[in-house]
């Protein structure tokens, strides 16, 4: 028996409208999945803020940065313990003491420590763990990936460093000719502070790029931050220009130290060694120019390296 049914299309719950084509059903999209329904992607800042508030949660959980921070705090002991110990004409005045400490303890020994620590395992940890392919497969900008992690770094790195230093200054006014009220005093303690921050910009662009470039980044970090930089300030010329710590040095304050004439001690006895200065404008333009070749330079290879597996790709 033959019957003449017709069966009613029917579309997928959702469905706008569902019609036929030459008698065949055609089954439309739900509306959620039409591309004027789809979710839309965050802006470039929106991605730079979450990549920052992830590397955020990341810094937070590491043991290391326990660590860090007790090592940059144990300097506030210092002048305490020297105000209690050195008594009479052993004592020390306060300047002198803080200088001392934000010279050769905060700007050259712990700036690039922290940047070595954090800023220079950003991109390797990620590369190490094998989740550099799912944090980039969304179709988000990968300069704005690095800038937030560097954004991450440089707030950790900065509270850490700034808190320690001004928290030595306040210990250091337990000596004589340093006070908490005097204007001058507090524009020496906000100078280092700004040279602190400085350092770390470019120590710390130079370690994310080290770690993007290397297996090793704390290891070849090492070697040129401490190692090279102390080697050159024993050569005589101007080998010492193809260091950070050159122009670093020619932020501080004039009062610190006198820096037209070092003298340098040897197994061989003690000579001195005359030092080319540079102006301060000329130095902070030397380091915004190193920061931005070395961030400049991590982006390029983010973007041009293909992270398959556990190793990158083309790099």
């Amino acid at each position: 028996m033959k019957t003449d049914d017709h069966i009613p299309e029917q579309g997928l719950p959702g469905n706008e409208a569902s019609g036929s084509l030459n008698g065949n059903a055609v089954l439309t999209l739900p509306t959620w999945l039409t591309s004027q329904q789809q979710p839309h992607h965050g802006g470039y800042f929106t991605v730079m803020g979450a990549s920052c508030g992830h590397a955020l949660q990341i810094l937070f959980r590491r043991r290391r940065l326990a660590m860090a921070a007790l090592i940059a705090f144990l300097p506030v002991l210092i002048p305490i313990a020297m105000s209690y110990l050195a008594l009479g004409n052993y004592s020390e005045l306060g300047d002198n003491v803080f200088v001392r400490l934000a010279e050769d303890l905060f700007i050259n020994v712990f700036t690039p420590l922290l940047a070595l620590f954090f800023a220079g395992m950003l991109v390797a940890e990620d590369i190490e763990m094998r989740t550099m392919i799912y944090i980039l497969v969304r179709p988000t900008a990968r300069s704005a990936w690095v800038f937030g992690r560097f954004i991450a770094f440089m707030i950790v790195a900065s509270a850490i460093l700034l808190c320690a230093c001004a928290l030595t200054f306040a210990a250091s006014t337990l000596h004589a000719n340093l006070e908490l009220t005097r204007i001058t005093d507090l524009t020496l303690l906000f100078h280092y502070m700004g040279v602190i921050v400085l350092a770390l910009l470019a120590y710390g662009s130079l370690s994310v790029f080290l770690g993007t470039f290397s297996k090793r980044p704390i290891v070849y970090g090492v070697i040129f931050f401490y190692g090279w930089q102390y080697a050159a300030t024993l050569i005589p010329g101007l080998i010492d220009f193809f260091t950070v710590r050159k122009y670093i040095d020619a932020l501080l304050p004039i009062m610190a130290t006198q820096r037209n004439v070092t003298e340098i001690q040897t197994a061989l006895g003690t000579f001195q060694r005359e030092v080319f200065l540079v102006s301060a404008g000329k130095a902070l333009l030397i380091l915004f120019i190193i920061t931005a070749i070395a961030l400049g330079s991590t982006i390029i290879a983010v973007q041009k390296r293909e992270y398959a597996a556990d190793r990158a790709a083309g790099g």
